[in-house]
């Protein structure tokens, strides 16, 4: 049987070249002919050789394995692996000085010189699939109906659609051809991991679902009504008509949004307004949502028909033709991308949102239309031409926008001292012309001395701080670009549905293991970012409820970071937070409790109190008073975790909705049912702004307010919210995932609570099973649910009543 396309297998034919030409340096290779020209005269290429071009073209910048191009080059054959050295040779040999093709040790392949497909007027290739019309029902279970055309693409058709069955309506994106295919698997691919490394942060558009079972294929994404940014602001009555504040809070929520993806090595490639969707918050703030990372991902290869129309149209007569604005340099010069490709992208979208105009390009003479200076310092930053010049990374750029009031303040300061010490060199001259006058002069003189010292030390004391944030930036900037080419090489490499060289789509655990595996190969000499790596593969594996392999990354990573930081840098306190909230998880108390009190003892030693290790400092300290049953002294831990989030960052809703539900937990748990229904409350409308009802954070709160409603003797609408987010969790997450079982102990205990003993006990059979395996004996998850389930046999088996105690 052959593999089907949702189980990551190739198409039943082989994809066809789009007719047209690769411009490679001074050559040209001609699809599908495969003729190779050099000024005009044809070159020497065999068909295997020319083939493992065209593959390796087509995948441009990215690494690829011997066995692809094996199976490129001799499709079918079994053939010795020196053929496909001897077959490098010959390209490179052919292609001379525009050679790009690289070997990576151990590996593959890889092009990385300058390369530039056209494609041939009217000649788009053969098509996989017919496009659907409007009015066209969708396979699937939900029965989409195309309403509206949205946009068009090299790859695919973007519609809005509705359902009967469905209250949201949904943007369809639709294949074009093969090409399309392989587009939808890399945005599925990309999607899992984004949502598995920060789940539940809502700046990301997910993937909600897919059909790549038959045609048409499709991905299912979400709709805002609001429209993209440039639509966004057309219906506001212009960017110009928006305050300037409104403009650049705008931008400082895009710069979190990259941040974010930038911190779990992932660069976005196509940052543009058409790509990026504000939404309100519940506060009235707007925030960011990051879309289209599938088409991110492909921007900047030459392999994509629409760069080349970017390239080669005229703006007004490509709707693609504007995301040239935003390409850096680099990428257009054929470059791999990089972190520092997307600042670019955020160097040029702040000089538009600063001037009111997305369609103002970021020409020579820009600054004339900036007038404040420290918003051109922060733009000619960003948007330097090299690379190597955008000493800045995204976190800090929206740390520069968000703070620009108080550096105007001192920058005012520093000016008004300046004039100060120039008037006061004035004056002196005229002291020490005034013999008459020396005693009083002197006197003068040394007064004006001290006030100018004390002056110039405030002033040298901010440059310092500015210096040493400058600093930190470069290094932070260096971390991340190490971080991202290890998860995009190691991790994204691994998601990839093709990894598997076609046998199956890995799963997202599977990516992360194998990334977990290279780390001492790959990072052994940079231990800063090793540490960076593990913690943000322990915080996956901790969102999966994989806590010993959590712990194990944690706990290495925390060494690393004492051993190079110290343990006052932020970095080491936040790992041994997270470290020690993995470690309650774990039952692991005593040594949970050391860690966090030995952390909350060094910041207080030292004063530090920045809001992002205050968090996970009050995070660790509430749940492990949760677990350990401590109620009254765990409030203020969760309350104070609250305060924290709002004070980190107050538009990140699903963060807010945890803390909330963990004091929930607590109050619930000490009795306090009431009080905890009024924070199931507050959550429910935090849900609702954010349009959820079926995320992994949705179920996880839903089947707490359950378990409350269940203490509150509302049984009969406990037990329907129970089996409904029962059902979902195993749709998301898998029957054995410890947050399913964690639901299905609670709906065994409603069904105890109902006198129905019989229905509880093969979910806390299934339950104890799961938990054995997963955690071990001793694991108070899995003692928990032996318990629950002695006492349900005995209520259900008569025969066995008389011997329970």
């Amino acid at each position: 049987m052959q593999p089907t396309a949702r189980d990551g297998g190739a198409p039943d034919n082989p994809p066809r070249p789009i007719a047209g030409v690769w411009r490679i340096g001074d050559l040209e290779l001609h699809e599908p002919a495969g003729r190779l020209l050099a000024d005009g005269q044809a070159l020497d290429l065999d068909r295997s050789s020319h083939q493992i071009l065209r593959y390796l073209l087509e995948h441009a910048d990215e690494v690829v394995t011997k066995e692809e191009l094996l199976e490129a080059g001799w499709p079918g054959r079994v053939v010795a692996e020196n053929s496909l050295a001897k077959a490098i040779g010959r390209l490179r040999s052919a292609l001379g000085a525009s050679a790009g093709i690289r070997a990576v040790h151990g590996y593959g392949y890889r092009f990385s010189g300058p390369a530039l497909f056209i494609a041939r007027t009217g000649t788009r290739g053969t098509t996989e699939q017919a496009l659907p019309d409007i009015g066209a029902v969708l396979p699937g279970t939900a029965g989409w109906r195309l309403i509206e055309r949205l946009g068009e693409g090299a790859s695919g058709v973007t519609f809005l659609a509705e359902s009967a069955t469905h209250p949201q309506r949904r943007v369809i994106k639709v294949a074009r051809d093969e090409e399309g295919l392989r587009s939808l698997k890399r945005e599925i691919a990309l999607s899992r991991y984004i949502h598995s490394a920060m789940p539940d942060r809502g700046r990301v558009a997910p993937v909600l679902d897919w059909n790549l079972e038959q045609t048409p294929y499709y991905l299912e994404l979400p709709y805002f009504s609001e429209g993209n940014l440039e639509r966004w602001a057309t219906a506001a009555g212009g960017l110009a008509a928006l305050p300037s504040d409104q403009r650049l809070d705008l931008f400082v929520a895009l710069c979190d949004a990259i941040a974010d993806l930038h911190e779990i090595g992932v660069i976005h490639k196509d940052l543009k307004p058409e790509n990026l969707y504000p939404q309100p918050g519940a506060d009235g703030a707007w925030r960011v949502v990051l879309s289209d990372l599938g088409a991110g991902e492909a921007a900047p290869s030459p392999r994509l028909a629409e760069l080349s129309l970017t390239l080669s149209v005229a703006a007004g007569d490509s709707p693609q033709a504007g995301s040239l604005l935003y390409l850096a340099p680099e990428l257009i010069a054929g470059e791999p991308a990089t972190q520092r490709s997307d600042v670019f992208s955020l160097g040029v979208l702040l000089y538009q949102l600063a001037v009111g105009d997305l369609r103002r390009p970021l020409a020579p003479g820009w600054e004339h239309d900036i007038d404040d200076a420290l918003l051109r310092e922060d733009i000619a930053l960003a948007a330097a031409a090299r690379p190597e010049r955008r000493l800045i990374d995204a976190r800090t750029l929206a740390e520069r926008v968000r703070i620009l009031p108080a550096r105007r303040q001192a920058r005012e300061e520093e000016q008004r001292h300046a004039e100060a010490v120039r008037a006061q060199g004035v004056q002196l001259e005229k002291l020490q012309n005034r013999r008459r006058w020396l005693q009083a002069g002197m006197a003068v003189l040394g007064a004006v001395l001290l006030l100018s010292l004390w002056q110039q030390q405030r002033v040298q004391s901010a440059r310092d701080a500015m210096e040493t944030a400058s600093r930190q930036a470069r290094e932070n900037a260096a971390i991340a670009d190490a971080v991202n080419r290890f998860f995009n090489q190691d991790v994204l490499g691994a998601a990839s549905p093709y990894a598997m060289n076609g046998k199956r789509e890995p799963t997202v655990r599977e990516a992360v293991d194998h990334a977990a595996a290279r780390i001492d190969q790959r990072l052994a000499d940079q231990p800063v970012v090793e540490a960076a790596v593990r913690m943000a593969i322990g915080q996956v594996y901790g969102e999966s409820m994989l806590i010993t392999q959590a712990i194990e990354q944690e706990r290495r990573a925390v060494t690393l970071f004492e051993q190079q930081l110290g343990p006052q840098d932020p970095r080491t306190q936040q790992a041994r937070y997270r470290l020690a909230t993995d470690l309650t998880d774990d039952s692991r108390f005593d040594e949970a409790r050391g860690l966090i009190d030995a952390t909350d003892a060094l910041r207080r030693q030292a004063g530090q109190d920045d809001a992002e290790t205050t968090l996970l400092s009050h995070r660790a300290n509430c749940y492990w008073y949760i677990w350990r049953e401590r109620f009254d002294d765990g409030a203020p831990a969760c309350e104070g975790a609250i305060a924290a989030q709002l004070r980190f960052d107050a538009d990140d809703h699903n963060a807010l909705v945890k803390a909330r539900t963990n004091l929930a937990v607590l109050h619930s748990r000490a009795g306090r049912f009431e009080e905890a229904e009024h924070q199931f409350a507050r959550i429910a409308l935090e849900f609702d702004a954010l349009d959820d009802h079926e995320s992994p954070t949705w179920l996880r709160a839903t089947y707490l307010h359950g378990m409350n409603l269940l203490a509150l003797g509302r049984h009969q609408e406990a037990t329907r919210l129970l089996v409904h987010v029962l059902g979902g969790s195993i749709a998301a997450m898998g029957a054995d995932n410890p947050h399913t079982l964690e639901v299905q102990m609670g709906l065994a205990r409603s069904h105890m609570l109902q006198a129905r003993p019989a229905d509880a006990v093969p979910l806390l059979e299934h339950a104890y099973d799961a938990y054995r395996r997963q955690f071990g004996e001793d694991n108070h998850y899995t003692l928990a649910a032996a318990q629950a389930l002695s006492a349900a046999r005995c209520a259900a088996d008569p025969d066995i009543a008389a011997t329970c105690g």
